[in-house]
């Protein structure tokens, strides 16, 4: 049922809502969020939806201890229903080879957050993104 809700062409309010939730969540458990977003690759056999956050603590502790905490906070009930699932999700250290490839893309001066990015080039690949925090990148050229 997961794979049917997220291998498709957009995400729902909900699901925006929703990640939208556990990034609150993975802030007040103590946990530092550099970076947070739904992403899909287009050009993917099965294009479906990620949520990915990009933490720190993965580079430092691993990602399965992060897996873990993050497990708690998603069984926690939500407001709304949403079917958000730790299969879904993904745990990354900012050095991270997408997650530098999209900070070279992105090439933004100032941090984004809750921008929505359709067909944006990545390295050779195709990405739909919803943003909700993005650091700025500090080596801008104009």
């Amino acid at each position: 049922m997961v794979e049917e809700v997220l291998v498709r062409e957009n995400l729902l309010p909900q699901e925006i809502t929703c990640g939208e939730e556990l990034v609150r969540r993975v802030k007040r458990a103590g946990l530092r969020v550099v970076a947070a977003y739904w992403v899909r690759d287009r050009t993917a056999e099965s294009a479906s939806w990620t949520l990915d956050l990009v933490m720190p603590e993965v580079d430092k502790q691993g990602p399965l201890k992060l897996y873990e905490k993050i497990h708690d906070l998603v069984r926690v009930p939500t407001r709304i229903q949403c079917g958000l699932d730790i299969n879904i999700i993904e745990v990354l250290g900012v050095k991270y080879s997408f997650f530098k490839m999209l900070k070279s893309s992105i090439r933004s001066e100032k941090a984004l957050s809750n921008v929505r990015l359709s067909q944006f080039v990545v390295g050779d690949g195709l990405f739909d993104l919803y943003i909700y925090q993005f650091p700025a990148t500090n080596n801008h050229h104009k």
